[in-house]
């Protein structure tokens, strides 16, 4: 990880608890010099009720200084725009563009059960041009362990290896910066799809028994293994779909993440 760390932080106006926020000031190096911290202010309508009666809705400065104090007392630099966009996922897009993050963090307010992403998020997270970290309620922010779930048996498609590498990387780079513990996981649904396991123990440079291989499917066992080794943050990959694909929801990635409970660090 680079000293500087510019930080595009999602805010959801109609909430009174920013955990995206939250999470950056306790995770990221955003005190180093030349570190920078960007506030997105938008609603998502996919997942607010925009009636002119929810009083949500409605924020005055009072509001904008009690979530910026936070950054003042940390004298970290920092910015804000606030956006009337309807067009939530392409004004994130375009606000990241102009900003270059080097991470984007993006608060889930639903509950592992209940949540669905808005087509909103989706995009996002295949479209972002930086990590996305998808910040959970509940959790403390911790960075003990960390499992990173692959999918080596797709090495022939020269994009999921690209995605193998980026997962990895950042997954290790956490795990290193944190002193936390590191495990990678690949699981697959049948005998034909056997993941390279010799491959993964090379490129990731771990023992033998931080490495798993599971045969089942990958949604299921990704978020079991995560809570059977209590692991704080997983990271995966998503890969961006275009045309029709992309109105589709329920691949391996959507699956996983809609199991996970924990913080999810997602590369595209």
């Amino acid at each position: 990880m680079s000293d500087a760390r510019k930080v595009l932080v999602i805010i959801q106006p109609t909430k009174d608890k920013h955990i995206a926020l939250e999470r950056v000031l306790i995770t990221s190096e955003i005190t180093n010099p030349g570190s920078h911290v960007h506030l997105f202010i938008g609603v998502d309508g996919e997942n607010t009720d925009l009636k002119a009666s929810n009083p949500s809705l409605y924020q005055d400065g009072k509001w904008l200084a009690n979530l910026l104090k936070p950054l003042e007392d940390a004298k970290v630099n920092h910015s804000f725009e606030l956006c009337w966009s309807t067009d939530w996922q392409g004004a994130v897009l375009n606000s990241a563009k102009r900003f270059n993050p080097d991470h984007i963090f993006m608060p889930d307010y639903q509950d592992a059960k209940s949540s669905l992403f808005s087509g909103n998020q989706w995009s996002l997270l295949r479209n972002a041009v930086a990590p996305v970290t998808i910040v959970r309620p509940g959790n403390t922010g911790e960075r003990k362990k960390i499992l990173a779930a692959v999918n080596f048996q797709r090495l022939e498609d020269p994009a999921y290896s690209e995605l193998n590498k980026k997962v990895l990387q950042g997954g290790m780079n956490i795990a290193k910066h944190y002193d936390a513990e590191f495990h990678v996981i690949n699981a697959y649904k049948d005998s034909e799809h056997f993941p390279n396991r010799e491959k993964i123990l090379k490129d990731s440079d771990l023992p033998t028994q931080n490495v798993h291989v599971r045969e089942v499917d990958p949604a299921d066992v990704i978020a079991g293994f995560a809570k059977e080794i209590g692991a704080d943050t997983v990271v995966i990959g998503t890969r961006s779909r275009q045309g029709a694909s992309a109105l589709l929801k329920g691949n391996t990635s959507e699956r996983v993440l809609r199991k996970l409970t924990q913080d999810v660090i997602s590369y595209n």
